[in-house]
């Protein structure tokens, strides 16, 4: 089953009561909500606020949308008792900030071992780490990707995907194909060689993506970096996500 929604961090501008209103108006399911730009680590309250107002509208809350990264000295657990404060033990971090590539031997250890340790803090919560798939990260590569997860072989740590730009189209469709059983859920966009595009121009190559998930379990779909950020494309584009999923993938 495919729950379309939308990155709250697709609105970076507008308040967290706007893009709850603009995700009921598009008839869209869930949220995955920003730390950085609608709910900030340590502010329960809050979190909880805005969790309530998402589920009173009838919304799912996604996940927590944290901006941990390894490698930075950073903090993770205020960041889990955000994400369990809104009632949801998914929580999105960074798998660094150097191409993968680059990395030298021992800097990707540090990285798998503080990784290793991340995953610990969660188990003990009781939350799911899920990587961002992102360029200058550990899961810029289908294959480094693919290695930290088998290596670390927990149930507390998933990973998202989206279609990496650096990427052809053969090889998103291999990561995401590679990555299945790891996989928590998906940011929905479109880009070509010139940037953004409206979401309709990619529905060949989304068919194709929804394609490959497993029929019998839960994924969201959630909407992201939207053409100029306007809301009347925001609005087409979930009404084509709905369209694509009604019409059975």
């Amino acid at each position: 089953m495919i729950v379309p929604g939308i990155v709250s961090a697709t609105f970076k501008t507008r308040s967290a009561e706007d893009v709850i209103a603009l995700a009921s108006k598009a008839k869209l399911c869930a949220i995955e909500w920003s730390e950085n730009h609608h709910i900030p680590k340590g502010d329960l309250e809050r979190a909880k606020e805005i969790a309530s107002l998402t589920r009173d509208s009838g919304l799912e809350i996604a996940g927590y949308g944290s901006y941990y990264r390894l490698g930075q000295g950073m903090e993770l657990r205020p960041s889990i008792e955000t994400a369990l404060a809104m009632g949801t033990g998914n929580v999105r971090i960074w798998a660094g900030g150097k191409a993968s590539a680059s990395l030298r031997k021992e800097e990707r250890e540090e990285l798998m071992a503080e990784l290793s340790k991340a995953v610990e803090i969660a188990k003990d919560y009781g939350v799911v780490l899920n990587l961002e798939w992102h360029k200058n990260t550990l899961t810029d590569e289908n294959e480094s990707a693919l290695c930290v997860l088998e290596s670390i072989s927990s149930p507390n740590l998933r990973t998202l995907w989206q279609p990496t730009q650096a990427l052809s189209s053969g090889q998103r469709r291999k990561a995401l194909e590679m990555i299945l059983p790891y996989l928590s859920y998906l940011h929905v966009y479109y880009w070509d060689e010139s940037g953004r595009r409206p979401f309709r121009e990619g529905i060949s190559d989304w068919r194709d993506y929804f394609s490959l998930l497993e029929k019998e379990k839960k994924y969201y779909a959630l909407l992201e970096f939207v053409l100029s950020d306007s809301v009347e494309q925001f609005n087409e584009d979930a009404a084509t996500l709905m369209e694509l999923l009604q019409k059975g993938v």
